[in-house]
């Protein structure tokens, strides 16, 4: 589609706000535009061809349309009730999400319009799809933090017989409206809640311990996952909890609601693991509207992000999860560092920030709470110090929900310091999956390897999972881990029983792989592209054994699709 389709919905938008009257050209415009019911939960910057264009004059006809009403004296409220109906008329989603989502996010949205006066739908729309189908100025928001300057030394570590075990959960998505035998299948974005009975369009109803329709996770079943990890692995040396807390409901959140689970589910991780080490990060969830980091100097309550900074600072350092000399960093953005012991570093980040639907990188773009920055800081003195290096962080690198500058700019600094950085363990897409790190743009040379740890979420068509990790205790590297699940559907068939957890693979045995070096796993890598056994494996472990996910028509080509996001490069 061209300018001028925007420009005559826009025309149309306009008129129909101004009258309150459907005119013909309206209604056309509209029914071309509607979103079909089967992508109302894609992901709006996966769209390929009429789709992604259709999108991109969507975006651009409703948010130029409404800025110039706003530069006009518009108020909120009237700007609300407009883009609610919009939302309904074009199939987004049903009048009582579109209300919610509307009305958490429309006040960030209009702070930014109204402080950034030469601001224009095209950016808006550009950084939140970033497709071929949207272009926009991308200079206008170019920036880099500067590494060139930076020598590398190469640390010689031989590895270890010694081992230490981590535990990885993320992704929990606890539901404290969650209702066994509720509605599971319904017309809103997540199902399974209390209230929803009436949107029931068939039988289906939700499991006791989860459900593979889009639900999150009741409270029994966390604990269940929480209990199961104590009772199983007895040598445990540290966990990584990847992000996460907060459930799918994202059109009726609360700062209070928010506060509330965290509170609870952090309790419960230290109620569990008292006397182990526990290193957390923020999930992209946590904030409230989701998604939204807002920078330092925004202090109004209503948009400020400083609650949850606060929050998570008090609970993780008051737990002895952390030591005090972390807060200064959480409060500045949610991310921190600290050393276990000699030679082993952590740095934690709050990568949310760079979420394409972070409504604030329009207000703040230039390396957002100074992050990246701190990240060459913290890894420049982690080089000097001798110490080698576990990054956790909730978005994995080259995700193509991170904004594209601070991806090609977070890339280029772990490459850079590869040879420090020892593992990266990451959460948000619920899947078993990994990212092979190159230092080219022909994916030759591998950098180092990003670790998922699944979910607890069934979120969708998933069985919930967590994995452990043998680490070498010199070099700390990932020498192999199990990844443990247990089946929904099995499950829900015995409610009165506690599921049956199960080690589902090791990555070593399953893929018959004698370490998990660089060179191994590129390999590895390579060798799946033409051999489907092992293609085979990696798609069904990708969907956790999964009963509604396999049971879904994927071909050898569809397959194929799910291995292509192994691969990542620093984009050009």
């Amino acid at each position: 589609m061209t300018d001028i389709n925007v420009t005559s919905v826009m025309d149309e938008i306009t008129k129909w706000v101004n009258s309150g009257e459907e005119t013909e050209m309206f209604k056309e415009s509209i029914q071309v535009l509607t979103l079909p019911n089967e992508l109302q939960l894609v992901n709006w910057r996966t769209f390929t061809a009429l789709n992604s264009m259709g999108i991109c004059t969507i975006c651009k006809s409703i948010l130029q349309t409404f800025i110039k009403f706003r530069q006009q004296g518009m108020s909120e409220n009237d700007i609300a009730k407009n883009v609610i109906k919009l939302c309904v008329l074009l199939n987004f989603q049903t009048e009582r999400v579109c209300t919610g989502i509307v009305k958490l996010n429309l006040p960030i949205i209009l702070h930014i319009i109204d402080s950034k006066s030469n601001i224009h739908a095209s950016d808006i729309c550009g950084i939140v799809l970033e497709s071929k189908s949207c272009p926009f100025n991308v200079k206008k928001y170019e920036w880099t933090v500067p590494i060139d300057h930076i020598s590398t030394e190469k640390i010689s570590m031989k590895e270890s017989n010694d081992t230490i075990q981590i535990i990885q959960i993320t992704d929990i998505h606890y539901d404290p409206k969650y209702e066994p035998y509720g509605n599971s299948f319904c017309n809103e974005p997540t199902c399974c809640r209390k209230g929803q009975n009436i949107t029931n369009s068939s039988n289906k109803t939700a499991g006791y311990w989860a459900d593979y329709n889009k639900c999150d996770t009741p409270w029994h079943s966390v604990t269940n996952a929480l209990s199961h990890i104590k009772v199983t692995h007895q040598n445990i040396d540290y966990i990584y909890f990847t992000g996460d807390v907060i459930d799918h409901g994202v059109w009726e959140t609360s700062m209070k609601g928010n506060i509330e689970i965290l509170h609870k589910t952090y309790s419960e991780i230290y109620k569990h693991f008292k006397d182990i080490p526990v290193y957390p990060i923020l999930g992209n969830h946590e904030s409230h509207p989701m998604n939204q980091f807002a920078p330092r100097n925004i202090t109004d309550d209503n948009l400020s992000t400083d609650w949850l900074y606060s929050l998570v600072a008090d609970l993780w350092i008051s737990f002895g999860w952390l030591p005090e000399s972390t807060r200064a960093t959480i409060l500045q953005g949610g991310f921190y560092t600290l050393s276990p012991r000699k030679g082993f570093r952590i740095i934690a980040l709050n990568s949310n920030i760079c979420y394409c639907y972070n409504w604030w990188l329009l207000y703040q773009h230039q390396d957002p709470d100074g992050q990246l920055q701190w990240l060459v800081e913290t890894l420049t003195q982690a080089q000097k110090n001798k110490e080698l290096v576990h990054i956790l962080s909730h978005i994995p690198p080259g995700d193509h929900d991170c904004q594209y500058i601070w991806k090609r700019e977070y890339l280029k600094i772990i490459n850079k310091f590869s040879h420090i950085i020892a593992a990266q363990f990451n959460g948000h897409t619920h899947n078993d999956e990994l990212r092979i790190v190159y230092k080219d743009k022909n994916a030759k040379n591998v950098s180092h390897i990003a670790w998922n740890g699944g979910s607890i979420t069934t979120y969708v068509n998933l069985n919930p999972n967590y994995k452990l990790y043998t680490i070498d205790n010199n070099t700390l590297t990932v020498k192999d881990f199990e990844n443990w699940i247990y089946n929904i559907t099995v499950a829900n068939e015995n409610p009165t029983q506690q599921p049956q957890w199960y080690k589902s693979y090791s990555f070593k045995n399953e893929y018959n792989l004698t370490d998990l070096s660089l060179d191994s796993l590129n390999n590895w890598f390579l060798d799946m592209r033409n051999n489907k056994d092992t293609l085979n494996r990696y798609y069904k472990n990708f969907f956790k054994h999964a009963d509604a996910a396999l049971q879904k028509n994927c071909d050898l080509k569809c397959k194929e699709k799910y291995i292509n996001s192994i691969i990542v490069t620093v984009p050009h």
